[in-house]
């Protein structure tokens, strides 16, 4: 398998964000992609500037940035002819490499603008190694930016970022300096395009932790009536777990548990609900080892939002001079009856 490791630059509106395209609020201008083995030796490389059809004229912070100029687009090829001379550059066997997981949705949802849907293969794996980078020289959760990963691993810095191929030159070199052998299984997975069948929903099993992608739920309601989503299972052995707590929510977008098993131990659960069209959302289910730290930080959580809500009720019979006050929140078996 070829390693494409690849950066995208982009246009917006220059007249403000009011004006943006609704289906394309960046315009790709450039596609710069380095191919590459398992090892770090790079094989090949493309390039090409594209021609913009919805943002002709540049923003005043993109000209900055990439120094572009309009002569230089104006000679660009066709995002169209582009992607298709690109895809048969990458060939049969590959996958994709980028700084974060912008570029790729960018690049679907400029590929969409132009009818090219689902033209990748699905579910789409990649190497984000923005992430990958963060895991491994630092919490796991700050993000770097591809100038400062270059200073850090002492790569030389030729001049000048904020061009396609150049950044994709720079990041194949810090994928280079990470020692990809130990982080080629560390995948992530583009959800720009979710499951649209139970049968498509992904689930993937890490050394720590399970990540399950659904299809698409109406209501919330409906999604914890699905077992894989309800359920809480061992993400080493998928045995049910002894339930410590169960599913509560802070803000309806984001879901915790707690739970044990009787051979490994503590499991926590998030749920992470996420927008899909404009009346329907698909979730993204983790389940990972913890240890009683982090069953302590779940507690915590959990305690923080009874007391917030018992501070609302107060607030709301007070108001309503001793009238009930229902939260929307509660409909998932997490009432304080057991305080």
């Amino acid at each position: 398998m070829d390693y494409i490791v690849m950066d995208l630059e982009w246009n917006q509106n220059p007249y403000g964000k009011k004006n943006n395209h609704p289906e394309m609020p960046f315009e790709i201008i450039e596609i710069g992609a380095v191919r590459m083995t398992e090892d770090g030796e790079v094989l090949d490389s493309f390039h090409q500037v594209i021609r913009p059809r919805v943002y002709r004229k540049l923003h005043y912070r993109i000209q900055e940035i990439t120094h572009f100029t309009d002569e230089e687009l104006s000679k660009g090829k066709g995002f169209y002819r582009t992607i298709r001379d690109f895809l048969e550059w990458c060939g049969d066997d590959f996958m994709f490499c980028t700084w974060g997981p912008m570029d790729l949705t960018e690049l679907q949802k400029n590929m969409k603008y132009y009818k090219l849907e689902r033209v990748l293969d699905y579910p789409l794996f990649y190497l984000d190694l923005q992430k990958i980078f963060s895991l491994r020289y630092g919490d796991g959760h700050k993000k770097s930016t591809l100038s400062d990963a270059v200073k850090f691993l002492n790569i030389e810095d030729e001049g000048g970022f904020h061009r396609a191929l150049e950044d994709a030159e720079y990041t194949a070199k810090v994928f280079k300096a990470m020692d990809p052998g130990r982080y080629i299984k560390r995948l992530s997975i583009d959800t720009y395009y979710p499951p649209r069948l139970k049968e498509e929903e992904i689930f993937v099993r890490f050394d720590e932790y399970t990540k399950l992608v659904t299809r698409e739920f109406l209501t919330k309601e409906e999604m914890f009536e699905d077992k894989d989503v309800e359920h809480m299972d061992c993400n080493i052995c998928d045995k049910k777990l002894e339930r410590v707590i169960d599913w509560f929510s802070d803000n309806g977008k984001m879901y915790y548990c707690l739970g044990r098993c009787k051979e490994h131990g503590l499991v926590r659960g998030k749920i992470k609900i996420k927008k899909y069209e404009e009346d329907s959302f698909f979730a993204i289910k983790i389940m990972k080892s913890t240890d009683e730290e982090g069953a302590m930080r779940i507690k915590e959580r959990q305690e923080l939002l009874r007391e917030k809500r018992r501070e609302r009720r107060q607030r709301s019979s007070e108001n309503n001079h001793g009238g009930a006050a229902w939260d929307s929140d509660e409909w998932f078996n997490d009432d304080d009856s057991d305080d």
